[in-house]
């Protein structure tokens, strides 16, 4: 059940929180929350509040002022480059399967970031025992 605030809507995000986020480009992480639970929203806000951001901002720009890289180079992925495994036929998957498989004998590396949860589910749905 989601949590509503008096006049029937649900309630918004914490302010002071969100304005933390804008100062790190990362208000983009409240998009779905209209979306969570009450307690889904409860371990979002105590997940964010427990990180260090300024920490994290120097760490990323000293990794990046070390590869000679600007500090921007790092931006949001396009929602066009974004899919869902549930999206795609099993072909589709097979086929992005094989590929890391030969991306990482060629040396490459490929990230899948998965919130809380979501690994079972993933490896549920390829097919991974």
């Amino acid at each position: 059940m989601r949590e509503l605030t008096a006049d029937g809507n649900a309630a918004a995000p914490p302010q002071a929180l969100l304005e933390r986020l804008k100062d790190y480009g990362q208000e983009y992480t409240f998009a779905l929350w209209d979306e969570l639970s009450a307690e889904e929203r409860d371990l979002l806000v105590k997940d964010i509040e427990s990180l260090d951001l300024s920490r994290i901002d120097r760490i990323i720009r000293c990794s990046l002022r070390s590869q000679g890289l600007p500090t921007a180079a790092i931006e949001p992925v396009p929602e066009s480059s974004v899919s869902t495994v549930e999206e795609r036929t099993l072909e589709e998957r097979e086929r992005w399967w094989k590929m890391g498989l030969k991306a990482i004998s060629e040396g490459k590396l490929a990230v899948v970031l998965l919130s809380g949860g979501q690994v079972e589910l993933f490896l549920m749905v390829i097919g991974f025992d």
